[in-house]
């Protein structure tokens, strides 16, 4: 009997497409899933626009099919694993792959194909461009699949791969008539996929392409959809008779290249049995473009070549037009195929690409807010033409990142982690013609940046697209209301924002990230321009201190815990307030406002004594204090900004030992292996108060609240027990089947993306781009080890060697530009002599020892661009 491993379907994959643009997933089973590119679905719910039932882009309407052929033999297999796609009744030879290997990494998911009854390996690199800063690459809608074949038999192979893809121009209009051409795009063959008669507004008009290079490439512009399964039936008075183009493509190797540009349908008025003998042959050769009729025509000819020419052969395509017609069959798969010899030991290269233009991008409210790449392409045939005339630089910058993060040192759950929650820029982002910018809270939920998510969400859109981040805090700020509340989501686009000013938590987090983007950016006129809106940001808050310790006891109710109620001073608010007066200061040094930033770092010291005073209670910092009234209860997230300063590559807030024993707190009642790291508990013997107590969120496991736990521990040096809490994360989503698909309110969900601060946190990065100054302090001691590195104008690959008494350290830039007059490696482990070569030219620096590290300063500052580093040896 059959012996089968039975795992949980996975549902949900790596997202392709570009940032704003829309994404289709593929996923373990080598189909592509959740098509969101016509500006509809969860998406972009509650648009104008939608699809019928019957309209609805299943997973096998873009589907991929090898044939192998050797002396002898021929093979055809389904590059996915789905029943839907067998004929067992009649096409026994069109067979799905015994199993399919995926590694996703975003952007990149590796397919391989296994099946030990091919005599060819069969691996695919599917991906989109998705490349730090450059946003514009990035923002490609398109995508590129990659297919490989090596020969293992010891004889030539002929292989085809073929790909099927359905026209989805236009679909919810009833007057969509799809149009397909041929094209010719660089070095490839091109199928250009419209339609006639749509709206000029509508949400799904626009275009798609099609293209392939590689060997010989064939193709078929349109055809229906059960052409490109295993069978379409012709019933005649001589039975029924099967019509098939996989059947022709495995016995020819290739399409026949037919190029019908709308769907078949005989001139209106016609009547076959009236044509002439001349006309017949005309009107034949106008049906012979459309596949079904050819197969049939030719297969005829085999056996009956005067039938095939005859008038009878004519009134059976009118009638079985007619058919069709009257079950309302589709007409627009569009099919191309590479066709090469492979030799022994050799391999062979496919290259696909698909891409789209659905300008009409409408809001819920009506007005066309359109995508920001209609102002770099005006049709997907440019698209196209963009990424196959750019496919080389494009695949090599793309994978560049995505090996710098998992050929790394950091652990496989940590680089998982790392890039598995960059997904959320492709999947969940509007970008708009006029250049707004914002992330879904969770996919089609809530609203659009988010304050108190992007607060967590936001560290890797600033590290890596630094232009994005700042456009959406700077039209977040316009919203900002008279009084200086903040707003808290954009809804039902980026021209209004939700009545959520109540939640207290985020002026402060405004404030902290404004400080964060200024700081690694470096951008002047960015702080000049929000530095405003942070003053009244800080002016409100301070009302909500109502007895004068410099905390926060007013008013403290509402907050991102949204169904949660607080009251007095919370841990949790009066630590990020504790941030928010620290960061302030800073920028109001900045800005030459030094009453200000004497007043807020006098309060910044009396809020860190109240902090203590008011709520450690020798363990823990309590969830709140209000007067004599207490809750006991114990809060991950009561360090919150700790967090978020650590991650910036900052000093700590309050005095290390109570972050310490309260990180201890949270392990020893928050965390259970198996289970996860609740937001909060009551430890054994503590009151319970209603708010709190069997709390839907105060029970519940928020992964974006699980990373920020585990990179400040990480940060600290806790490697092991920050660790527990990535794997099980990782171990939880896996088993689950939604490794790419983090929920909390919704899917997808943008807090999530708290995850790169383990990159932080195991690099020790810190980043200051107004004094250029940079730190590394690697918390893995290993002989050797290597870290990638992003910051806002470059990044690169950190690397060091250590032995006994030396250590050898490298700052290699990949991309950007790194001015440089500083670099603080606190865990140093060489000698106080060092040396210090730029590109193989020795600079002069000054040496400090600080502790048991050194700070290294350029007499003259230095700038790498990609390609060059610096090299410190002691």
């Amino acid at each position: 009997m059959p012996l089968i491993h039975a795992a949980i379907a996975h549902t949900s994959g790596i997202p392709l497409g570009g940032i704003g643009a829309g994404s289709v997933e593929i996923r373990p089973d080598g189909l592509l899933h959740e098509w969101q590119i016509f500006n509809a679905g969860r998406w972009a719910p509650q648009a104008p626009c939608g699809l019928r039932p019957e309209e609805r882009i299943l997973p096998e309407d873009c589907v991929f099919v090898l044939r192998v052929a050797t002396p002898g033999d021929v093979q055809l297999r389904y590059l996915a694993l789905r029943e839907s796609l067998h004929d067992l009744y009649s096409a026994g030879w069109a067979r799905a792959v015994q199993s399919i290997q995926f590694e996703g990494t975003f952007p990149l998911a590796r397919l391989r194909y296994l099946d030990d009854s091919l005599p060819v390996q069969v691996t695919a690199e599917v991906f989109s461009p998705f490349i730090p800063l450059d946003s514009r690459a990035s923002g490609t809608p398109g995508f590129f699949i990659r297919f490989l074949v090596r020969n293992r038999a010891d004889v030539p192979v002929d292989v085809s791969i073929a790909g099927v893809l359905r026209n989805m121009v236009g679909l919810g209009q009833e007057s969509r008539q799809p149009r397909n051409h041929v094209r010719k795009v660089r070095d490839a063959l091109a199928l250009h996929l419209q339609a006639d008669g749509l709206q000029p507004d509508h949400c799904s008009t626009g275009d798609m392409n099609f293209a392939a290079r590689g060997g010989e490439v064939s193709y078929i512009t349109g055809g229906y959809r059960d052409e490109y399964r295993s069978l379409m039936f012709w019933r005649n008075r001589f039975g029924i008779k099967p019509v098939s183009v996989l059947r022709r493509l495995r016995e020819e190797g290739r399409l026949p290249n037919l190029a019908p540009k709308t769907a078949p349908a005989l001139p209106e008025g016609v009547e076959v049995s009236h044509l002439t003998v001349e006309e017949r042959e005309v009107l034949l050769q106008q049906l012979l473009q459309y596949p079904f009729v050819y197969d049939h025509y030719h297969r005829l000819c085999q056996v009956e070549p005067s039938l095939a020419r005859s008038a009878d052969f004519l009134q059976e395509v009118a009638m079985h037009l007619d058919e069709l017609r009257e079950r309302g069959a589709e007409w627009g798969y569009a099919a191309l195929c590479s066709r090469q010899q492979v030799n022994p030991e050799c391999e062979g290269e496919a290259l696909f690409t698909v891409s789209w233009f659905f300008p009409n991008h409408l809001s819920p409210s009506g007005a066309n807010i359109g995508h920001q790449y209609a102002r770099w392409f005006s049709s997907s045939l440019e698209v196209a033409d963009y990424l196959m005339g750019n496919a080389s630089s494009l695949r090599e910058r793309t994978l560049t990142f995505v090996d710098a993060i998992v050929g790394s040192s950091l652990p496989p759950e940590v680089a998982d982690a790392v890039s598995g929650q960059l997904t959320t820029l492709v999947k969940c982002t509007w970008w708009t013609k006029e250049g707004h910018f914002g992330v879904w809270e969770g996919l089609g939920c809530c609203g659009f940046h988010t304050t108190d998510i992007t607060y967590q969400g936001s560290f890797p859109i600033l590290a890596l697209f630094p232009d994005l981040q700042k456009a959406q805090m700077e039209h977040g700020a316009k919203f900002q209301r008279e009084d200086g509340r903040v707003h808290h989501f954009f809804t039902p686009d980026f021209s209004a924002v939700d009545n959520g000013f109540d939640r207290v938590d985020m002026n402060p987090q405004f404030v902290m990230l404004v400080t964060r983007d200024y700081f690694w950016t470096g951008d002047r006129g960015y702080l000049e321009r929000l530095y405003p809106h942070v003053v009244r940001a800080m002016d409100n808050t301070l009302l909500l201190d109502r007895d004068g310790d410099a905390l926060p006891d007013t008013d403290t109710r509402r907050n991102t815990y949204d169904v949660w109620d607080f009251q007095g001073s919370p841990a949790y608010i009066c630590s990020l307030w504790l941030g928010a007066l620290q960061s302030a200061a800073r920028l109001a040094q900045e800005m030459g406002d030094s009453e200000r930033a004497a007043q807020w770092r006098g309060l910044y010291e009396q809020g860190v004594h109240s902090f203590i005073q008011k709520l450690w209670n020798g363990e823990y910092f309590v969830l709140w204090r209000d007067g004599d009234l207490v809750d006991e209860c114990c809060m991950s997230d009561q360090l919150s900004a700790e967090w978020f300063f650590a991650a910036s590559g900052w000093s700590p807030l309050v005095p290390e030992e109570y972050i310490e024993r309260a990180l201890d707190a949270i392990l020893r009642y928050n965390f259970r292996r198996g289970e996860g790291l609740r937001n909060a508990s009551y430890p054994p013997g503590k009151p319970h108060r209603l708010a709190a107590s069997g709390n839907l969120q105060a029970e519940g496991l928020w992964t974006g609240i699980e990373y920020t736990v585990a990179a400040l521990l990480i940060a600290r040096g806790r490697l092991a027990e920050g660790m527990a809490i990535v794997r099980d994360i990782h171990d939880r989503y896996l088993r689950a089947g939604r490794f790419w698909n983090h929920v909390e309110c919704g899917d997808h969900y943008y807090r999530a993306m708290s995850a790169w601060t383990l990159l932080n946190a195991f690099t020790g990065l810190g980043w200051n781009a107004v004094r250029s100054e940079i730190t590394f302090a690697p918390v893995l001691h290993a002989p050797e080890s290597y870290y990638p590195f992003f910051t806002p104008t470059a990044w690169g690959v950190y690397s060091d060697r250590t032995g006994a008494g030396h250590q050898q350290a490298e700052i290699a830039v990949a991309d950007g530009a790194l001015r440089l007059c500083a670099i603080q490696l606190p865990r140093w482990q060489g000698g106080r002599e060092v040396s210090v070569v730029v590109d193989e030219q020795p600079v002069n620096v000054e040496v400090a020892a600080e502790g048991r590290g050194i700070t290294l300063r350029f007499v003259v500052p230095v700038t790498l661009s990609g390609g060059q580093r610096v090299c410190i040896v002691g």
